[in-house]
């Protein structure tokens, strides 16, 4: 045996079990879906550690490299402001006037110093809450100061305020430096020359510049971990701050320069910038093992969940076998199982209904035969007397005689010698119907009266077709049960309406009667219905559950009696 046999028989046994002894079909199904969503897994792991090793990467350095740039664009643009507003100042007049000792006024000076430098500017602050330059001063070579401030300050303060950055002058002077920096409290005091267009030292210029605010500008370069900023002048350091270990290995660097002769520098380790995926990967492998364990627990409840559903279908078929069609298939989620559900379903239902149809019509024709056999007579006979007695009414001249026993005649003739005749035109059915209701109202007088119409029908009453006698033992009853036993007038009218099905209704005033006792058996007083029920179970035998006869009563409040066909004409089937 070739080891390609000898693991696919492995295989097989792994999957199904030996076949001696068999396994249930929620096993297999089980073995199946566990395997397959071990592999899926197994293969979506591999395939998202590569993705995203690669995708992390690049989004680490480019959103480092980012945050890094991003520090010293908003860094380098609080400077440019700065630098601005030194500039402007140069060019003004009222403070030039002041550096090159002309007529000035002290007091104009500040103001016109307070209005340039605008420290309150959203720029000062480049959406920190802390300003860049929080205090800034300008002498002239007579050691005349001009100055404004951030802060409120108190006149004390001013005054020590003044002394101190006069101090910083004198020592800048002798320094000989384009640019001297020196610590001021917790900030830091830059110190440079004002000159006029023709580049010749007019003044001095002291800034405090805030190491708050550069720490909030860098504060999302010290988030990332291990790093190291700075806000240096040549080789003199200003502001800064270095976390970054012995060891690290590289870095993410951002260097920018910026005016007066500043250099910006952020930079972080790459280690940092790396730490999280080893931590991202072990997370992965771990979501992994917890999602195959999760997948054998779901496989192992989907297998049970559809396979117990054949097991019910199995159990359905043995009762139907033993001649239970009463039973029925629930409803199923799955397309497949629904539809079997649904065939069951119908097929138990039709063979019930065919039952139910052959034992209802056998018993129809019980009773139509003992009725039939009670009033049996020789319908020639009977046909051939009603005309003699017509013939001799004609010779005495009575009309009204002869016309009575005329439809007499005929409505016996449409309810006995048509009776192999299972459907007739509309307009004879009706014909029959008018013979009765005229025949009543000859006995009763205006007692019982009554009117025939249509709606809306434009088909041809002649050639629309109807079962015999499913509209005439209605009238019969409503004349019967409904105005007979009425004491006054009675009216019954009877209309045809023809939408996409056919309709009679046959409506009457009489007394009514409780529809609830149709079916009943009781005698008497109350309406037992039967004639209306023979009528509407051979209506559908003949067209189906949806056509049929519809009862509307109460007592003392008449009867409404709707007759449901489908529209049928000759040979022509809608």
């Amino acid at each position: 045996m070739s080891k390609e046999s000898g693991f696919k028989k492995n295989f097989d046994r792994f999957l199904f079990g030996k076949r001696k002894k068999g396994v249930t079909m929620q096993k297999q199904m089980s073995r199946i879906i566990v395997i397959c969503c071990v592999i899926a897994v197994l293969v979506q792991a591999i395939v998202m550690v590569g993705v995203i090793i690669n995708s992390y990467v690049r989004r680490e350095v480019k959103d480092t490299e980012f945050i890094l740039q991003s520090a010293n664009d908003s860094m380098n643009n609080t400077v440019q402001f700065l630098e601005e507003r030194i500039l402007d100042l140069q060019r003004d007049s009222r403070i030039l006037s002041f550096l090159t000792q002309e007529e000035h006024d002290l007091e104009e000076a500040r103001a016109q110093l307070r209005l340039g430098a605008n420290l309150f500017s959203d720029r000062n602050r480049q959406g920190y809450q802390t300003p860049f330059v929080t205090e800034i001063y300008l002498f002239n070579h007579q050691e005349e100061c001009v100055y404004d401030n951030y802060y409120p300050q108190t006149v004390r303060e001013q005054g020590e305020r003044k002394a101190e950055m006069m101090e910083r002058f004198r020592r800048f002077l002798r320094q000989k430096e384009s640019f001297f920096c020196e610590p001021s409290g917790e900030d830091v005091a830059l110190s440079l020359y004002l000159r006029d267009e023709g580049l010749r030292e007019i003044g001095t210029c002291i800034v405090v510049l805030s190491k708050q605010h550069v720490e909030e500008v860098y504060q999302a370069v010290e988030d990332l971990g291990a790093c190291a900023w700075s806000v240096s002048i040549g080789d003199k350091e200003l502001i800064g701050k270095n976390t970054l270990r012995r060891g690290n290995v590289g870095t993410f660097e951002s260097v920018r320069a910026t005016g007066f002769g500043m250099t910006l520098r952020a930079a972080v380790s790459r280690g940092e910038a790396y730490g999280s995926l080893g931590r991202t990967i072990g997370l992965l492998l771990l979501l992994s093992g917890l999602i195959i364990a999760v997948a054998a627990v779901i496989g192992s409840l989907i297998a049970r969940r559809y396979v117990r559903p054949l097991g019910t279908v199995a159990e359905k078929i043995r009762l139907v076998g033993e001649g239970d069609f009463e039973t029925k298939l629930g409803d199923y989620s799955a397309e497949e199982l629904q539809l079997i559900s649904t065939t069951f379903n119908d097929m138990t239902s039709h063979i019930n209904q065919l039952i139910n149809q052959v034992y209802e019509t056998q018993l129809l024709n019980q009773q139509a035969q003992i009725k039939y056999l009670q009033a049996q007579m020789d319908p020639h006979f009977l046909f051939n007397v009603l005309s003699m007695i017509e013939l001799k009414a004609a010779v005495n001249g009575d009309a009204e005689v002869q016309q009575k026993i005329s439809m007499l005649s005929k409505l016996l003739q449409g309810k006995i010698f048509r009776k192999n005749e299972l459907e007739i035109p509309l307009s004879e059915e009706m014909e029959i119907v008018d013979f009765y209701l005229n025949l009543q109202n000859s006995r009763f007088g205006d007692k019982i009266t009554y009117t025939l119409h249509s709606e809306e029908c434009k088909e041809d009453p002649k050639r629309l077709l109807v079962p015999r006698l499913s509209i005439e033992p209605v009238v019969e009853n409503a004349v019967a049960h409904g105005l007979e036993p009425k004491e006054g007038d009675g009216h019954i009218d009877v209309t045809i309406r023809c939408g996409e099905d056919l309709e009679i209704i046959v409506q009457d005033d009489g007394v009514g009667f409780d529809t609830t006792s149709i079916g009943s058996g009781k005698e008497g007083r109350e309406h037992s219905g039967v004639g209306l029920m023979n009528t509407d179970h051979m209506i559908k035998n003949l067209y189906g559950e949806e056509y049929g006869v519809r009862i509307e009563s109460g007592i003392g409040q008449g009867t409404t009696v709707t007759v449901r066909l489908p529209k049928i004409e000759r040979g022509v089937e809608e």
